[in-house]
């Protein structure tokens, strides 16, 4: 039986390195020692894919649809810091994702160990420790790229949304 934990890895994803039986998505930061920080994103990386319409997980172009995942505070703004994803790629990481999926309760307590050129995310602070929240698969045809408190971000707000799925409810207690 498989473990629903780390779930079966696709093959358009086999071309990326791995850890733990998972993969290591394209815009996951690495140290100088070679860990890879999960749950964090490397600031050039997320820029290029947000602006050349790349997939954050795989690297590669986006091409018809797009989904972003997004948590139930980014739904209002429309927009997310994080770039879009192929379809195929949100749900791997719906399911391989411990945050998304909903299986962590909280965000971490202590900040990762970033190298001197490294910049924490510009929430970092404010989820430090915080609960978790609901996690929603938005699906578009198209996104466009703003700046949103500092950082660029794809936005829905002028080209709208396909649909928007849940993730995970957990965290509202409503299942």
């Amino acid at each position: 039986m498989t473990d629903p934990v780390v779930p079966p890895i696709p093959l358009s994803l086999r071309h990326l390195p791995t850890q733990g039986e998972l993969i290591v998505p394209w815009i996951t930061p690495r140290t100088a020692d070679g860990r890879d920080l999960f749950g964090s994103v490397d600031r050039d990386r997320m820029g290029r894919a947000l602006l050349n319409r790349w997939c954050g997980v795989c690297g590669r172009p986006l091409e018809h649809r797009a989904v972003l995942l997004m948590r139930l505070s980014d739904l209002p703004r429309r927009c997310s810091s994080e770039p879009a994803l192929h379809p195929w790629c949100a749900e791997y990481t719906s399911k391989a994702c411990p945050m998304v999926a909903g299986r962590l309760e909280h965000y971490r307590s202590a900040p990762p160990r970033l190298d001197t050129n490294m910049l924490s995310a510009p929430d970092a602070a404010a989820r430090q420790g915080a609960a978790a929240e609901p996690w929603f698969a938005v699906w578009l045809a198209g996104y466009r790229v703003i700046t949103d408190h500092g950082n660029l971000a794809a936005s829905y707000a002028d080209t709208g949304w396909l649909r928007i799925r849940p993730v995970t409810w957990r965290h509202l207690n409503i299942l």
